[in-house]
């Protein structure tokens, strides 16, 4: 009986809280050191940056969905420089949607983190709803 009250306090709290379980955010520095960063998203870099550019990351400073939510720009501080990191959905006809956090949109179809911890500013993927026929 104690495992069906413990499957039970699980499942409820996977029903309270979805957002908060499967929210995306901008990679830590120290997830990019590790190489740890999500496989959801096609990371991108400018072409004229080095390895040892991204490696030197220090700091998260901004969070914004561009490009009317194409995709999201996570822009750090550096000892070398600094660096933006986009990530835009590898699923086709997917878009990015804030999730949590305070979000200002700008007239040019950004929305920009306005949260003093960055982290707090969550988004997720939004997906077509079409299905294909074969």
């Amino acid at each position: 009986m104690k495992i069906l009250n413990k499957h039970r306090y699980i499942y409820f709290t996977f029903l309270i809280c979805p957002g908060i379980l499967f929210a995306d955010q901008c990679p830590t520095p120290e997830k990019i050191k590790e190489r740890n960063i999500s496989r959801e998203y096609d990371w991108t870099i400018n072409e004229r940056r080095t390895l040892e550019d991204v490696l030197s990351v220090e700091k998260l400073y901004s969070v914004r969905i561009r490009n009317e939510a194409e995709y999201i720009a996570c822009y750090y501080s550096g000892s070398r420089s600094l660096l933006r990191l986009d990530g835009k959905p590898l699923k086709q006809s997917c878009r990015v949607k804030k999730v949590s956090g305070r979000w200002e949109s700008t007239g040019n179809d950004e929305q920009i983190c306005q949260e003093e911890d960055l982290g707090k500013c969550e988004y997720d993927m939004k997906c077509d709803d079409i299905k294909d026929v074969h």
